[in-house]
């Protein structure tokens, strides 16, 4: 008769019991790593305080959805946002595979922030299970695979991404490419090299960075197996190889096409704004090695300074971990035993972390060097990368340490394989069952020690119902935000903060407004803010002071004219931000002026207010 022990033990060693046992033990991760979200999933998200990414791709799920279903249009372009010109979305992190992926949750929670929550929440459980079946079959182990796992889902880089950078942190589709290419060498099927396509072009659709990245890394596995054959003098295996290739470039290209193609075009016009600062949003030595600002404690990023990022900095938290580094050395000593694996996912590991430290090699915020009285900086390959067409418009170079913690994560997973085959050698019987176990949770834990991240920050919004009464009128009209202002990834027009505003208040009334936080964007798109007269003194720049003397701004009769061009129905004037605090300076006296000039000039009226939101309507634009 089993005891109930051996039964759980037989349950938990076969394929579907590991894989429900590894799913369970990566929700629980997922959950202590993002707490307190999963009480708060309804009605917050993590957010940085200084710097409302999150709010832009809030934006981004509402806008794939809304498009697709509501308006069957294009999502790649709006005139919601910018209003009334529009734009284009091709080149702005849209993160369109996560925004089609919403859309079921969307249409059975009709609430965004848990939409996104659930969502966000899988993600990590997917990218770790992914990541654990490559470790997986590279290892054969089960407990390396889960290090490996873990290492990958919820690595610093990635973590922080989760509080702004959605589309980063969406790292899933990066082990199941790798995965399918491994499986694709393995078997010499087409429809693995298929199915890896479709992973590129599902990282190319969210991020198109890392699709980049993607191209590189596919590039170079075919590369190196190419070179492998040809040193076992085994040219005949370089046909199939290069068939899955082709296979596996068309398949993409098909697939993404929608996008690339005038992403491309864009690009080559140069009419988008994409000026560079790879140097500034390079890597560096020290934050190779330097704790995650989030960790413990710790719930905001470094504040960016003008120059070069400094470690803790958003766009430079790409802490490796000690133990990681550990376990990928101890991979390294048994590369004469196993040289395949080891060679391929060190040179992974190599190429992309020195192409994340940029253009040039700092060590901190310095990259100047002195030695025997002589001054030199080490120029990096990241150049020759940056020299490349479309590779070049890149912004971050720090960003492709995504793909160096993939292979750190494989490698580590080879080096504890590598530790604990070393002590099942040694030791026998008991001891070598009772050790490894041991030493699988010791070492994960003290891996979990170092990538420790709860408690997150966490903001909600308030939802007044006057919001959605404007999302349900019907006719084509728009609403004027106060303040307002287009934002890119560099630069604002008008109002920062009011362009952020556009993005997460339109999700909940849904009509074309002026504002917003458009990633790529032209010049000419933040020129119009300064050429429309009393709506450009709306971006509340200079609301401290008077509107200028000139009738176009306060002249009731051509104010009243504009608003009734531009079909402004509605204003919304906001007093708070999401974290309680005050959006104007001079509080009292700028939401005076702001009163009396849409009141005494534009002739609105007041139809709503509370603490954080006042609206006021144009009884100019008639119901339908």
């Amino acid at each position: 008769m089993l005891r109930p022990a051996a039964v759980i033990t037989a349950l938990l060693t076969s394929n579907p019991g590991r894989w429900f046992a590894v799913t369970l033990f990566f929700s629980a991760a997922t959950v202590i790593q993002t707490w307190p979200l999963v009480l708060h999933a309804d009605d917050k998200i993590t957010s940085w305080t200084l710097y409302p990414d999150a709010w832009v791709f809030v934006w981004d799920l509402w806008w794939v959805k809304y498009a697709l279903l509501d308006l069957q249009t294009n999502p790649f372009h709006t005139d919601f946002l910018f209003f009334p010109e529009g734009t284009d979305l091709y080149l702005h992190t849209l993160a369109t595979t996560q925004g089609v992926l919403s859309i079921p949750l969307q249409l059975a929670t009709r609430n965004l922030f848990l939409s996104w929550n659930i969502l966000g929440m899988l993600f990590f459980v997917f990218s770790a299970l992914a990541a654990y079946a490559l470790a997986y079959r590279t290892t054969h182990n089960a407990g390396a695979a889960l290090i490996s796992g873990y290492i990958f889902a919820f690595a610093p880089f990635v973590l922080m991404r989760f509080g702004g950078h959605w589309h980063m942190s969406t790292t899933w589709p990066i082990p199941l490419l790798a995965l399918f290419l491994l499986r694709f060498e393995d078997t010499g099927r087409l429809r693995e090299a298929a199915a890896a396509a479709v992973c590129w072009a599902m990282l190319t659709y969210n991020n198109l960075e890392y699709g980049l990245d993607a191209a590189l890394f596919v590039g170079f596995f075919f590369l190196y197996r190419s070179v492998v054959h040809l040193q076992r003098h085994d040219a005949s295996a370089l046909l199939p190889l290069w068939r899955g290739f082709a296979v596996l470039a068309v398949v993409w290209l098909a697939v993404s096409a929608p996008l690339v193609l005038p992403a491309l075009d864009s690009v080559a016009r140069e009419d988008v704004f994409l000026p560079a600062d790879d140097e500034r949003y390079s890597s560096d030595l020290v934050a190779l090695v330097t704790p995650s600002p989030l960790w413990g404690p710790g719930k905001e990023p470094a504040i960016a300074s003008v120059g070069h990022s400094a470690a803790g900095t958003v766009e430079n938290t790409v802490y490796l971990g000690i133990v990681p580094l550990i376990l990928a050395g101890l991979a390294v000593t048994g590369v004469l035993k196993t040289p395949r694996r080891v060679i391929f996912w060190g040179i992974v590991f190599l190429i992309f972390v020195i192409l994340a430290l940029g253009p040039y090699l700092y060590i901190g915020d310095t990259r100047s060097f002195s030695l025997f009285g002589v001054s030199f900086s080490v120029p990096l390959p990241y150049q020759i990368v940056n020299e490349l067409p479309v590779f070049g418009e890149r912004r971050a170079p720090a960003r492709m340490v995504a793909f160096g913690m993939l292979g750190l994560s494989v490698l580590a997973g080879i080096g504890f394989e590598t530790l604990t085959s070393g002590v099942t050698k040694r030791w026998k019987g008991i001891r070598s069952v009772v050790a490894v176990p041991l030493m699988t949770v010791l070492i994960l834990g003290l891996v979990i020690l170092e990538y420790w991240n709860p408690p997150i920050l966490l903001y909600g919004m308030s939802n007044p119902a006057v919001l959605e009464d404007i999302a349900d009128e019907p006719g084509d009209f728009s609403v004027l935000e106060v303040p307002w202002g287009r934002l890119n990834g560099w630069t604002a027009s008008g109002n920062a903060t009011g362009a952020y505003f556009a993005n997460l208040y339109q999700t909940l009334y849904a009509k074309p407004t002026f504002g917003g936080f458009i990633s790529r964007t032209r010049q000419s798109d933040l020129d119009w803010v300064g050429q429309q007269a009393a709506l450009s003194y709306l971006t509340c720049v200079r609301c401290t002071e008077p509107p200028p003397a000139a009738p176009e701004y306060n002249d009731p009769v051509t104010v009243k004219s504009l608003f009734r061009r531009h079909n402004i129905k509605y204003v919304l004037v906001h007093r708070l931000v999401p974290d309680g605090a005050f959006v104007f300076d001079a509080e009292d006296s700028v939401i005076f002026r702001v009163r009396a000039y849409l009141t005494d000039i534009a002739g609105m009226a007041v139809i709503y207010e509370d603490p954080e939101l006042t609206v006021y309507r144009n009884p100019d634009i008639a119901d339908d």
